[in-house]
């Protein structure tokens, strides 16, 4: 197991956007990670987007850091034309995990709030053959491809982690990139929960980031290790055991909450 960044700090974020230099504001990026003393860079729209980087521009200094790919973004597919958008978005995410190298590029389940059931069911057939087209792919070239454990069941097309689960199982290949936060939080599962229904599949990465239950989503997830009531010790013993398993900071906080939960994390994993 090791720890990659994603979210920068609050502090850097207002500093990074002072940087008017693409090239700087890169270099930015990586020099933070190397401070807080990460192994890895997660590399997501919370980077590229939110700092008006282009992701094909990624320096090739990078390659000194382990790098991983989050495609994100919410993608609705009912549609001929919402599922060329997707294909779109996971073969730019290919090429630019092949031109640097990255070990894993990750998803999300497709959006489905709101749908009626007819809609829902050409949903998960479009998914099926999306992850069909390009899971070979991935494979070939030695990346895994990994499917995000976002399963509340109003918003993915999922309705929680036993029909997460079903569908991976249906591509023994697929990677599974555990969201603690998120499951923790809602539908409220327990740590050994997560460790039982996902422990034995293909797990290859974690969002990591504390959670309470007792208050607004947006105030009880993505917060620091510590912040919240998850046991991190139990939970990511139950982890440890996968082989390069990359775990993200998925924390909005100070630049010192990220500090202290990486170096929290060290001290339980080490």
């Amino acid at each position: 197991m090791y720890f990659a960044m994603d979210e920068i700090g609050f502090e850097n974020a207002e500093k990074i956007k002072t940087i008017d230099s693409e090239a700087a504001r890169w270099r930015f990026i990586f020099s933070t990670a190397q401070t807080y003393g990460f192994d890895g860079i997660h590399i997501t729209p919370s980077l590229y987007k939110k700092f008006n980087l282009d992701i094909n521009n990624i320096p090739d200094y990078f390659s000194n850091s382990k790098l991983t790919l989050h495609v994100g973004g919410i993608h609705n597919i009912v549609s001929k034309s919402s599922y060329e958008a997707l294909d779109k978005e996971i073969k730019k995410g290919f090429e630019i995990a092949v031109k640097h190298d990255m070990n894993d590029v990750s998803i999300h389940p497709p959006y489905i709030h709101k749908l009626t059931m007819d809609e829902k069911n050409l949903t998960l057939d479009l998914f099926k053959m999306t992850v069909d087209k390009w899971l070979g792919v991935f494979m070939k070239h030695s990346i895994s491809l990994s499917l995000e454990t976002h399963v509340a069941g109003e918003w993915f097309l999922f309705d929680g982690l036993n029909e997460f689960v079903k569908f991976v199982d249906t591509f023994p290949a697929l990677g599974v990139l555990i969201d603690i936060s998120h499951n923790y939080y809602e539908p409220q599962y327990s740590e050994d929960d997560i460790i039982n229904i996902l422990g034995s599949k293909n797990v290859k990465g974690l969002h990591i980031s504390d959670a309470l239950r007792s208050v607004e989503f947006e105030n009880g997830t993505h917060l620091a290790i510590g912040d919240g009531t998850i046991d991190f010790p139990k939970l990511l013993k139950g982890f440890v055991k996968f082989p390069n398993l990359y775990s993200v900071l998925e924390i909005k906080s100070e630049n010192y909450g990220i500090e202290k939960s990486l170096r929290k994390l060290k001290e339980i994993t080490k």
